[in-house]
């Protein structure tokens, strides 16, 4: 009887430790999450390219994943995320140049109403 047990307990012991574990879908989560912070900021019109290859890294991530090739697939993902990030901060430039440009403009423009109402020497002093 314990022989029985204890041959039952060993090929248990040697079934689990054959077994492979499924692999971890959340590998992809901070990819996604970064992909979708970049396009909320607006890299779909500011920086088109890296969004682009974010989305195609994210998909090679996600049919490593599903071909069992978990460090591929995080590999992949780990690309993606920094291309997401790579998005954000350029769009991210991209907005505050456009903010700078505007803000440019309208400092013109009162240095204009300035001169028109005292003269161009105010704009001296």
């Amino acid at each position: 009887m314990k022989t029985y047990s204890l041959t039952a307990l060993m090929a248990l012991a040697l079934v689990a430790a054959c077994a492979t574990l499924p692999p971890d879908p959340t590998v992809l989560d901070n990819a996604r999450s970064a992909i979708a912070q970049a396009e909320a900021a607006g890299a779909n019109e500011y920086a088109p390219l890296e969004l682009r290859f974010a989305h195609d890294r994210l998909v090679a991530a996600e049919q490593a994943l599903g071909d069992d090739r978990e460090d591929e697939a995080r590999r992949l993902s780990d690309q993606a995320e920094i291309e997401a990030q790579l998005a954000l901060a350029r769009t991210r430039a991209a907005l505050a140049r456009a903010e700078l440009a505007r803000k440019e403009r309208e400092i013109e423009q009162i240095r204009a109403d300035l001169a028109e109402v005292f003269g161009e020497e105010v704009l001296d002093r």
